[in-house]
Parts: C-alpha cells; structure tokens; sequence
C-alpha cells in the first residue's frame, strides 16, 4: 500500500468524511455539476479525489480539470486513484480555496464541495471561485448547514446548564446566529460575490453512530462543526462538557446507535 494511502489523515477521510459526506451529496447532485465543452475547470478542496474523479467522466474528453487541496497527501491519494487516460486531463496543485493563485477569469467553471462551514469560509471561498470563473461560468459550492445534528445542540444545552457555565449557552447561540451557515446566508454570499442566476438545493441524509465517542470523534464532525462548537467553551470547561454529551448519548441511546442527520446546503450561480 503506498505511503498516501496509509497517511492516517487520508484514511480518516475516506473512511469518515468521504463515505458519510462526498458520497451521499455526489448521489443527490452528480447531475448538477457544471458540463465543461473543451475548457479547463476548477475543483477546490478536492481532498482525495473522489468529486473530480467522477465530475470527469461526464466531461468532454478535450475537457482539463485543476484539481487543489491544501494536503499534500492527500493530493497524492487522489492521484492514485485516476487512470492514467485521466491523469492526462487532471492536474493536481496544492492550495486553499480562500486563496488561490490564478489570474481573474482563466476557469470555465470552479465547484468545491469540501472546506466551507463557516460564514468566513464560505464568503471567502465563493469570492475567490468567482473571482478566477469567467464571465458566464458556473460556480457550484456545498456546505453544511447549522440545521444539521440538531439533537447535538440539545444534548450540548443540556450539557451546559448541568456544568453551570450560563455564559458559553449566550457564546453558543451566537455561534449558530453569526458563524455557522443556512441556506439563506448561502445566498447572500453567493450575491455578495457578483453570482447571478442562483440556484439552491438541500440535501439531507440520515447518520448513524454506535456511541457517543464514535459521534464525537467522527471525521466528519471533526473536520466540520467540532471547531467551532468547541471554540464556544472555554478550554478549560472543554473535557468536562464533551464527556458529559458523550455518556448521555450512550445512556439515551442505549442499546440502539445514535442516528441524527446532515443538511447540504448546494449553490450554484453563473458569474456576469
């Protein structure tokens, strides 16, 4: 097995993050993904490989894809994974959605379903997709809603109250009114950035998990909302509120997993 494959990064994402996240939005939006007649189009955040492995094999075939990740492993994950006809038409860079390097104008279309949680997140990567599309691309972003794990909240509310730490219940409120992200401040970032045209879908799916620690320690929840709901209580604090949801979840849940779910939160607009 090579070394990028065995990187404990790339395994937790394409057993985590991947098989509860990418897969399920890639069966609900595949038919969405911009159509590219013979140009060159952009997939950020690409992770390893999965969104432009198939958004190629619906693409024309003198049709290139850049396809960027911050990790350089798992970079190397995704190229492992295309043929070698495929490798002739995607070409791999490492960088960050929020800051690419490309001049204005250069991609036909840009998409990126991984990396945006945030409100910052969101409006700094939609402006620098729009910013690199050229005038009447499509633009085609995802992202995690604050209406997903919902029963998360209530256990964390319980959580609080029961440690007594009244303050980080105002810090959480505020985290869900100001940072994460609906559907409706999706919109007004994409508008905010110049995209016209809007299109929005929510897409949601059902999750399953054995414990509370199974929960809490998920890739995707790691990689997603755990900074920032973490980043609510203090450091301090952190262990005690954390172990506390953990054996509520494995007390009401006993004996059945813990099911919840996650919302998608999909746009798509076209830059004048």
């Amino acid at each position: 097995m090579s070394q990028s494959l065995e990187s404990p990064v790339v395994r937790a994402h394409r057993e985590g993050v991947e098989r509860l996240w990418t897969r399920p939005l890639l069966d609900a939006c595949a038919e969405l993904l911009p159509r590219v007649e013979g140009k060159t189009a952009l997939s950020a955040e690409s992770r390893c490989g999965a969104v432009v492995t198939q958004w190629i094999e619906d693409l024309p075939e003198e049709t290139r894809v850049m396809a960027l990740d911050s990790n350089a492993s798992m970079l190397d994950c995704a190229r492992e994974r295309v043929s070698e006809a495929q490798q002739r038409r995607i070409f791999f860079v490492q960088q960050r959605v929020n800051a690419l390097s490309y001049a204005d104008e250069v991609f036909e279309a840009s998409v990126c379903l991984h990396g945006l949680v945030s409100r910052r997140q969101l409006d700094e990567g939609l402006g620098e997709l729009a910013r690199v599309t050229a005038s009447g691309g499509q633009v085609m972003a995802a992202l995690p809603t604050s209406t997903s794990f919902e029963a998360f909240y209530d256990l964390l509310d319980e959580a609080l109250r029961a440690q007594g730490l009244h303050e980080a219940l105002e810090r959480l409120g505020e985290l869900k009114e100001r940072t994460l992200v609906d559907a409706a401040a999706a919109v007004r970032s994409a508008r905010s950035v110049g995209l016209h045209d809007l299109v929005v879908e929510r897409v949601r799916w059902d999750l399953s998990f054995g414990s509370g620690g199974d929960f809490l320690q998920s890739p995707l929840i790691q990689e997603t909302f755990f900074p920032h709901w973490s980043g609510a209580i203090r450091g301090s604090e952190r262990e005690a509120v954390l172990g506390y949801i953990a054996r509520a979840i494995d007390t009401y849940w006993r004996d059945r997993t813990f099911d919840t779910h996650v919302e998608a939160g999909l746009v798509i607009g076209r830059r004048l």
